[in-house]
């Protein structure tokens, strides 16, 4: 595609949601206020929402929550001016094969002239008309021609078979911009016990085959390629073997034995202390010195080396605190919980053809809701402002991803947040709302 692009301003948001539909009382109504709020005050062009754990880890009762949270944004007078909006759930939760608790919400504001959606059947791009205010499906994805779903095959975490984890894929054209989208959702740590064990661990094995999956898949599409983002909770964790041998250096560690002489806890206790600095179990992580937040970002961020893996994706360079576990306690937004070692699990990431646009446009990465209540996980979102170009889109088949310099330590590029690394009207009563599934 080619011919001049104007500006137009994309935020891309990544949200685990489960504990959202665990906990609805507590938890919805602050996070919706908190993303509504978000486009009311910015008012984006473009807005992606990519959501993990739809329904909750109960999903089969969860479910019924989520008809609530996709009405509010239907409906909310913060949200007026997107006249166009386009979802996918993944509510299947019968068919455990393919079940993946995805939810991908996209948002197009009524300044936007030209917004397309790509029909992977029909290979062409299909104009999203203006009075059409959602379809979102549930239910029938398997049916629809507009994503691409995946979920991972069983062998890639042998722990949990069943694991809900896989990918949607989208491709958008905006304002004569053609933009991959990938909502993914990788393999967590199952056990903590597990993880210190070895550096890597055996779970960022896992991760490493499902993501190399999904970009051999978006590479078998044979599409031209486009900017591509890929944001979902990646779970990708710190590397808790070195935060034992590094950050906690000369410690003895003593395991905690059951009557069977299963080991159930591991403590670690520096040179003439009796209180162990650091204590772990399977779903249990405590350290005695607890960090702050600025002291996570400011000592822990070396021990984030998953994405190193990937040389071909890139990220803006990270200046928000670990995303997960937060507390979910109410009235508690800013603490984390003692069950796993703080990690930046959620992330936005980009391909070669995405540096280029970023570092082309004022970006910001950063979390959403850092003083609200938002669940175990704070969404993370980059904000995109590009500026109007004339260059052409190429129009020849290549991989999604090239190999460039890994970017996630590097801090070039030219936008107010830090280098790269890193309401008016109502809706009208005419406008269609088509929840395909009910």
């Amino acid at each position: 595609m080619s011919g001049e692009s104007s500006e137009v301003s994309l935020l891309l948001i990544t949200a685990n949601v489960g504990t959202l539909f665990e906990q609805p009382d507590q938890l919805l109504k602050p996070w919706l206020d908190q993303f509504c709020q978000k486009l009311s005050t910015e008012q984006p062009a473009f807005v992606a929402l990519h959501c993990q754990e739809v329904g909750g880890k109960t999903f089969i009762t969860g479910m019924q929550h989520v008809h609530k949270f996709v009405d509010v944004l239907l409906t909310a007078p913060e949200l007026a001016e997107y006249s166009r909006i386009r979802g996918f759930f993944d509510e299947d939760f019968a068919t455990k094969a393919e079940f993946t608790a995805l939810g991908s919400v996209y948002f197009v504001h009524s300044r936007v002239s030209d917004a397309a959606m790509w029909d992977f059947s029909g290979c062409r791009f299909h104009p999203i008309a203006d009075k059409e205010v959602c379809r979102i499906q549930h239910d029938s994805l398997r049916q629809d021609t507009f994503h691409k779903k995946l979920k991972y095959p069983p062998d890639f975490f042998p722990q949990f078979p069943w694991s809900r984890k896989g990918h949607i894929v989208t491709r958008w054209r905006i304002q004569n911009r053609v933009v991959d989208m990938v909502n993914v959702h990788l393999f967590h740590d199952a056990s903590n016990l597990e993880s210190v064990e070895q550096s890597p661990s055996i779970y960022v094995g896992n991760r490493g085959r499902a993501l190399r999956h999904t970009l051999q898949k978006l590479q078998d599409l044979g599409l031209p390629e486009a900017p591509l983002f890929i944001f979902g909770d990646f779970n990708f964790r710190i590397d808790l073997h070195d935060i034992v041998h590094d950050f906690l250096p000369s410690t003895e560690a003593r395991p905690v034995k059951a009557d069977d002489e299963t080991t159930t806890a591991m403590e670690y206790y520096q040179a003439g202390e009796d209180t162990p600095a650091l204590q772990l179990e399977k779903k249990r992580f405590v350290l005695r010195d607890c960090l702050t937040q600025d002291g996570l970002l400011a000592q822990w961020r070396k021990y984030d080396k998953e994405s190193r893996s990937f040389p071909q994706l890139f990220e803006q360079h990270i200046s928000f605190p670990p995303s997960y576990p937060f507390s979910e306690d109410e009235g508690v937004t800013q603490e984390y919980m003692k069950t796993r070692p703080p990690s930046w699990c959620d992330r936005v990431l980009y391909n070669a053809a995405g540096k280029e646009l970023v570092q082309s446009s004022t970006a910001d990465y950063f979390l959403l809701g850092d003083t609200a209540e938002m669940g175990d996980h704070k969404p993370v979102c980059l904000s995109v402002v590009s500026h109007p170009t004339s260059t052409s889109q190429p129009e020849k088949t290549a991989p999604q991803a090239t190999t460039a310099e890994h970017a996630n330590n590097n801090k070039n590029n030219n936008n107010s947040a830090g280098g790269a690394d890193s309401a008016g009207s109502t809706i009208e009563p005419s406008a269609k709302r088509v929840y395909r599934g009910d």
